[in-house]
Parts: structure tokens; C-alpha cells; sequence
């Protein structure tokens, strides 16, 4: 039963409906019963104050009767003021009796006079010397402006007589203000305990009365003085009660009593309702579940024999994951199979593969557009590749190489065409562009240019690598790729002469007009005639030469193979001289020459390597064609000097290294041959040089001082004081010229 998912659905759902039913009873409970409590304190506010103001009402009646009487009759005050007669008196008699027999709460009236100490009652006239209540009497005298009701207290007309407990009013006679007597107004307290009992029912509530002293004023037996807690609490301030009433004990809950059994059978059957409803709800919305689990076990029993012992939760769970893995893989071999199906098709439109169904598999792949009017290939190249590769891991190179893909395909894609690329070397990755404008050719490749120039520039900036593209001819239709390709990966053969970080456009490149092969061969026989001559017109030449390599663009190829003449030449003459020069040609150090010249990326980096190379060779080879003659070490000396005056280390220790010979030694053939020291020759061209930029150009001092050879601007604009007689900012200012440069 625990593995059956429908039983602990059901078994959790009962805990919830049992608490949640226990709850609302509590509460509805808790309502109830203060919903009770509250309207029963209500009740008994209205009921206690309904009391004390019946009592005040009454005893302020009782007040205002006698005391109307007082006033209106004559009779009163002439018994005051000591001229009634006989029947006056007997009228004051009759009025007393006839008050005190019309409302049963007085149980006596009687009119004191203060002159003669004479007490006129309902009974007749008495002296104060003989009436029972001539203590109350005296203590009303004294005090005369009592205006309340008094506590309780015994009252007897003549001694002997019982006394009844009664509350008492006196007033001054004659009314209002008079000093002669008092009028004084006694209330049965018995009756008036009838009064209030009357209104008060026993069996529920009970009320407690005390007075201003604490005597009981209600009950006056303890036996029906009740017990509960006390709810309302009133004072009367014309009585000087305290008030007290609330719930008899045992009666506060008694509604629980009355609730009809109607209402216990309403809830049994509304919660038997409930368990019923879950059990069908949970039947009814277990079904997909369970159907769910046949189809799983009848799997199971096909594929893995006996089904195993699990819970349904847990049999689904095993059913899913398998699942999960099963879509992955499939999801995964899906994925490679696509990349592989892509790559290739991208090779065989770029190679010229012509295989059947090629455009259905164009079209099933979706890499390019059906709209499409033009088509291009644009290669892009990592320069410096080696160094690349030493900087970065392979994880890195990768993750370089898939930035670099994206971003040359997002920026044709701001250009308004569609790119697909794929890295067909290590350091080339090449781009079958499309444009659905069937506009002219220049368009698109202006486009194409456009992208390249934005991808060469974000991809230095952010990447700090520096890329080179060639781009090829626009053609009309995909078949046509395969020229496309060829001649952009022709242009891209052209880079020495374009340069590093270029971007070679195929139609852009020289035509007719300039320089043939021929010619160059031509040229490195005149370099090489005039090296060996020790004519310093080689470097000239060579100058030339690579000035008409920039202006013809050749193939890199070609470039190359016309250096490897060049130095073919010049072995063959130079070689057999001697050892040393056979070691320029030969060996480790011809070798690493090789290499740096392989490695230059433009005509500007070749010249320099080659420049260097041959100094080395002609420095070696004057050596040995003079004998070792100081003139011609001293020339090819100063010529270098002309050449490197720029470079900050350049120093006699530097030419010593140079030139194999002692910096004391190369101080004095210097100073032999010009008259003048190393040093003030160095400076005197770095000083010509500096003058120049300043007049000529907007060069900062810093910048200007760095080129000719200093560090920092302070030594620089010392030395240029020393030698011009201003500072470099004088010069610039005062418009000053260069000076002539000594030959």
C-alpha cells in the first residue's frame, strides 16, 4: 500500500481536512462565545442602568412630592413660624398620612420646629425630647446643606417601638431657605428592596448595592446574594450607591445547552461529505497517473523482464531520465551530424564540388538565403599567427577564434548581408557572404570592405589581435563560389605589399603598368654589382627596388623568391672571399636570417631585415676587400650612424659590438677621419633631425625626443639648448629654420 501513490495522495489530503475542520469549529466556538459575552455584558449595562435610574427616578418623585406639598401648603409654614392653631395642624397631620398611604416606599414624613423642639408626624405631635429620631435630628441640624440621600440607617418613631431600616432626606422649613426647622423624608429600605428585586431576575443575573459607608443596601440576606463575575459596575450620585450586577455563575455558557442536535448532524454529514469528495476527486484525477504507470510496466515487462519494486513516483522518475538521456543523445549525434553536414557542404562550394542534390542540401541546411542575388567570400587571416599561439592556450585560441567568427558575421549582418563562416586553417577562416540587392558589383564589395574594415578595427580594439582580409569578385549565383574563393585567397597572396591589418580587395589590386619579374631580376643584378663594387649606391638600389614593390603589389611568392635571388647573387660572389662571409651565406646564422626575413609581414618589416642582413654582409665583406682598412670601416661606420642615429643604445660601446673592434679604438678612426668626437656627431644629427620636426611638424617635444633618440623630453631639451642656443619650444615658437647640414 505505501508504493501506491493514489493511497498517499489520499492520506495526506485527510490530515489537512481534519485540522482544517477542527480549526474553523474552534473559531466559530471562540466567536460565539465572545460574540455572547459581549452582547451579555450589553445586556446587563442596559439592565443595571435601567435600575439605577428607576430607583433615582422614584426617590427623587418621593422628594419632589413632599416637598411640593411644603411649599404649596400654607399650613406648613405657619407651623414654622408658630401661628397654626389646632386645625392647621391637623391638616399638616391628614397631608403626611395621605403622601405616606400613596406610595408604599415612604415609610415616614415628619416637620421638626427648632423654636420649640415641637414634631409634627403622620401620627400627631410630639417633642423632640420624646421622639426616637431626635440623634438624626441633631446631626441634620448641623449640617443643613446636605443635599443627598443618607446612608442606611434605623428609624424609630418612639422607643420601644421596632425599628426599620430606612434612607433619609431632610430639607429646610420653611422652603426654601428657612432656618426654623426641617422637613424630614424617610423611604422604607425593605421596599425598596422589593422594588429593585422586582426588576432583577435571579435564576441569570444578580446585583450587589452598597452605599457611600459600604452597608448593603441589596440583598439583605446572603442566601440570595448570588455568585458570578461582576460585569457592570454603576454609581448613583444622587444615592451614593455603588451599583454592582452580572452573570450567575454556571450561566454564561448555558447556550451550549440549547444548541439543537439538528446542527451536531449537520456537521457529521458535511464532513462525511468532505472525506467522500476527496476520495472520488483523488480517484478521478489519479486515473492519467495510473494509466500512465500500466504503459511504463508494460514496457518494463518487454524490455527488462520482471519489473522491479518501486514506488510510482519513483518507476515515473526512472521512465523520464531514461527518456531525458535518450532525447539528449539524439539531440547530441543530431547536432554533430548537422556541423559535419555543414563544414562539408561549405567546402564543397568553395572548392567547385559539383555532386547531385547539392541545392537540396543547400536548401535542408538553411545557410543561405533563397532571395539571395549576390555572392561573395571574404578570408580573413590571424597575423602573427605563431605568436598568437605561444600567447594563448588551445581552450583560449578557441574561444578567440568562435569571437572572432561572430562578430565578422554580425557586422555583415549590419551590412545588410548574410555570412556563414567557417575556419579552413588554423589561422584563416573564410565567409560565404550573400545580398539579396541585385545592385551593382561595387556595392556589395564596398559592403564587404565596409565589414572588414569595422571587424579589423573592433577585433584590435577589444581582442588586441590583428586580422587581414582579402576579399574576392562578386558573383551571381552559389555555383560560382568557387571563383570567388579563388580570388580572394588570391589577394590575400598579396599581403607583404598591402600590409599587416589590410584589407585586399581582387579588384583593387595593380593590373598592367608596373614592374615585371624581369625587371626586379634586373635590379637585385644591380645590387648585387654594386655591393660587390663596395658601392654605398646598393642601399639605394635596394630602396628602389622595394619602392617599385609597393607600387606593383606582387605575390607574396614572388617577393620571397626574388629575395632568395637576390642573396643567390651575392653568395655566388661574395661567398668564396673568405670564411667569414661563406658564414653569412651558410650555416646557423644565414639561417636565422631566413627565418626573420619568412616571418616579416609586410614589405616595410622585409626591407629593415634585409637592410640589417646585408649591412652585416658588407661590413664583413669590406673587412676583407680592404684588408681590414680603417676608411672603409670608418665609412661604413658613419653610414650606420646615419641609419640608427634614432636608437637610444646606440653608443661606441654599441659600434664596438658592431664592427668587432675596441670602442677606444673606433673613437680615434672617427676622430682621424671627420675631426670631430662620436659623440658631438651623434648629437649634431639627432639635433638636425629635431629641428627639422619641430619646424615642420605639430609633434610634441616628448614625441620629437623619443624620435631622435632620447628618453625623456628634459635631457632632450638640455642638449638641444646646449647645441641650437634655445629651448625646443623657442624654436617652434620663434619660427626659427633648420640649419644646413654639415656633409
Amino acid at each position: 500500500m505505501p508504493r501506491n501513490w493514489y493511497f498517499r495522495l489520499l492520506f495526506s489530503y485527510f490530515p489537512i481536512l481534519v485540522l482544517t475542520f477542527s480549526i474553523i469549529l474552534f473559531l466559530s466556538y471562540i466567536a460565539i462565545n465572545e460574540i455572547s459575552r459581549s452582547e451579555t455584558e450589553k445586556a446587563d449595562r442596559i439592565s443595571t442602568s435601567y435600575t439605577v435610574d428607576s430607583v433615582e427616578r422614584t426617590v427623587h418623585e418621593i422628594e419632589m412630592t413632599v416637598l411640593s406639598e411644603a411649599v404649596k401648603n400654607v399650613n406648613y409654614a405657619a407651623f414654622m413660624n408658630r401661628e397654626s392653631n389646632r386645625d392647621a395642624k391637623y391638616e399638616i397631620v391628614s397631608s403626611l398620612r395621605a403622601m405616606i398611604e400613596n406610595n408604599e416606599l415612604i415609610q415616614s414624613i415628619y416637620v421638626y420646629r427648632e423654636s420649640d423642639g415641637a414634631i409634627l408626624t403622620q401620627n400627631g405631635q410630639t417633642e423632640l425630647a420624646a421622639f426616637g429620631d431626635r440623634a438624626f435630628i441633631t446631626k441634620a441640624m448641623a449640617n443643613l446643606d446636605n443635599r443627598q440621600w443618607s446612608t442606611i440607617r434605623t428609624y424609630a418613631e418612639y422607643e420601644g417601638v421596632k425599628p426599620v431600616e430606612v434612607i433619609s432626606m431632610y430639607k429646610r422649613a420653611p422652603l426654601p431657605f428657612g432656618n426654623e426647622g426641617l422637613v424630614v423624608i424617610n423611604v422604607n429600605l425593605y421596599e425598596l428592596e422589593k422594588m429593585i428585586g422586582s426588576m432583577t431576575n435571579h435564576s441569570v443575573s444578580f446585583m450587589h448595592i452598597t452605599d457611600e459607608a459600604g452597608n448593603v443596601v441589596y440583598p439583605s440576606s446572603v442566601d440570595s446574594a448570588g455568585d458570578g463575575k461582576v460585569l457592570t459596575t454603576v454609581r448613583s450620585d444622587a444615592l451614593g450607591w455603588t451599583f454592582k450586577s452580572g452573570i450567575q455563575a454556571g450561566q454564561l455558557f448555558g447556550w451550549v445547552s440549547v444548541v439543537s442536535y439538528v446542527w451536531v448532524i449537520l456537521a457529521i454529514l458535511t464532513f462525511a461529505g468532505a472525506i467522500v469528495y476527496i476520495i472520488w476527486i483523488t480517484r478521478r484525477n489519479y486515473k492519467p497517473i495510473q494509466l500512465m504507470m500500466t504503459r511504463i510496466q508494460a514496457l518494463q515487462l518487454r524490455s527488462d523482464g520482471a519489473p522491479m519494486q518501486m514506488d510510482d513516483m519513483s518507476r515515473i522518475d526512472r521512465a523520464l531520465e531514461k527518456l531525458i538521456h535518450q532525447t539528449l543523445d539524439y539531440e547530441k549525434e543530431q547536432r554533430e551530424s548537422t556541423l559535419i553536414q555543414r563544414r562539408q557542404l561549405f567546402f564543397d562550394l568553395i572548392g567547385g564540388v559539383r555532386s547531385e542534390g547539392l541545392e537540396q542540401h543547400i536548401a535542408r541546411l538553411d545557410q543561405m538565403p533563397g532571395d539571395a542575388a549576390q555572392y561573395g567570400v571574404m578570408l580573413a587571416r590571424l597575423d602573427v599567427h605563431e605568436q598568437f599561439k605561444q600567447s594563448y592556450s588551445p581552450a583560449e585560441q578557441n574561444m578567440m577564434k568562435y569571437a572572432v567568427g561572430n562578430v565578422i558575421q554580425e557586422l555583415a549582418h549590419n551590412e545588410g548581408m548574410n555570412g556563414w563562416g567557417e575556419w579552413i586553417a588554423p589561422d584563416t577562416i573564410a565567409f560565404i557572404l550573400s545580398s539579396p540587392d541585385d545592385a551593382e558589383t561595387s556595392s556589395m564589395q564596398e559592403q564587404m570592405r565596409s565589414a572588414a574594415a569595422n571587424a579589423r578595427n573592433w577585433v584590435a580594439e577589444h581582442l588586441h589581435l590583428a586580422l587581414s582580409f582579402g576579399i574576392g569578385t562578386i558573383e551571381p549565383h552559389w555555383s560560382e563560389l568557387n571563383q570567388a574563393f579563388k580570388t580572394a585567397s588570391t589577394a590575400m597572396e598579396h599581403q607583404l605589399a598591402i600590409g599587416h591589418n589590410a584589407v585586399m580587395v581582387m579588384d583593387s589590386l595593380p593590373r598592367e603598368g608596373q614592374a615585371s619579374m624581369f625587371d626586379y631580376m634586373g635590379m637585385c643584378s644591380d645590387i648585387a654589382g654594386a655591393f660587390r663594387l663596395a658601392n654605398e649606391s646598393w642601399r639605394e638600389r635596394v630602396d628602389f627596388m622595394f619602392i617599385q614593390l609597393e607600387n606593383s603589389a606582387p605575390k607574396d611568392e614572388d617577393i620571397r623568391s626574388l629575395i632568395d635571388l637576390l642573396f643567390g647573387m651575392l653568395g655566388r660572389e661574395l661567398k668564396e672571399l673568405s670564411d667569414s662571409l661563406r658564414d653569412c651565406f651558410e650555416g646557423e646564422q644565414a639561417e636565422a636570417w631566413q627565418k626573420r626575413l619568412l616571418a616579416a609581414g609586410s614589405l616595410a618589416e622585409m626591407k629593415v631585415q634585409l637592410l640589417e642582413w646585408m649591412t652585416e654582409i658588407y661590413r664583413t665583406y669590406v673587412a676583407v676587400s680592404e684588408t681590414k682598412s680603417y676608411k672603409a670601416m670608418v665609412a661604413e661606420m658613419r653610414g650606420y650612424i646615419q641609419e640608427n642615429f634614432a636608437d637610444p643604445d646606440l653608443s661606441l660601446k654599441h659600434l664596438s659590438d658592431r664592427f668587432q673592434i675596441s670602442g677606444k679604438y673606433a673613437s680615434h678612426l672617427f676622430k682621424l677621419e671627420y675631426d670631430m668626437k662620436f659623440v658631438d656627431y651623434l648629437v649634431q644629427l639627432r639635433m638636425q633631425q629635431a629641428e627639422r620636426l619641430l619646424a615642420d611638424t605639430d609633434e610634441t617635444v616628448q614625441n620629437i625626443a623619443l624620435q631622435v633618440g632620447y628618453a625623456n623630453s628634459i635631457t632632450f631639451g638640455r642638449v638641444f639648448k646646449r647645441t641650437v642656443g634655445v629651448t625646443p619650444g623657442d624654436f617652434r615658437k620663434l619660427k626659427m629654420r633648420p640649419s644646413v647640414p654639415q656633409a
